[in-house]
């Protein structure tokens, strides 16, 4: 008695029907490149530290300039920060745009961007240390994220 080995017709189509409903599944289940606030509010306070981890292994002053819509990795040689640095996951120097948000900053934020020393110190400009906390919040959809950056430590935490 030979015996055979092998999937049945049935059991194929079982599985195709299942894997297709996944397919479809998968493809209408996020409505597209639509990014949380959440999600870009972690990805902003991951930026932020990233520009400390500049500022503290190269010894310089890096920082991110901010817009109410995007904003932009920068160098701060010429005690302006007006030289775009190399974002890490986009691999070029133009600004991260904040699709469907909007970007605030505290007050002590005077132009408009935060800058880090080489000992990873927050700055408001070339040469003002902050003294208080400066708070970056990220709006959409009527919800809101804040960034949290010490004055002491520069340690950025999300509130």
């Amino acid at each position: 008695m030979t015996k055979n080995t092998g999937f049945t017709l049935v059991e194929l189509v079982v599985v195709m029907v299942l894997i297709s409903a996944l397919v479809v599944f998968v493809m209408f289940r996020g409505g597209g490149n639509i990014v949380s606030p959440g999600a870009s509010s972690q990805q902003l306070a991951a930026d932020l530290r990233y520009v400390q981890a500049l500022s503290m292994t190269r010894g310089q002053r890096y920082c991110m300039l901010l817009t109410s819509s995007s904003y932009q990795l920068a160098t701060d040689t010429t005690n302006t920060c007006t030289i775009a640095v190399v974002h890490p996951s986009t691999g070029d120097t133009n600004p991260i745009t904040l699709d469907n948000s909007t970007l605030g900053w505290s007050a002590n934020l005077t132009n408009a961007y935060i800058a880090f020393g080489g000992k990873g110190a927050p700055y408001n400009d070339a040469t003002t240390a902050l003294t208080s906390n400066a708070l970056l919040t990220l709006t959409s959809g009527g919800t809101s994220s804040v960034i949290q950056v010490n004055p002491e430590t520069g340690r950025v935490a999300m509130q």
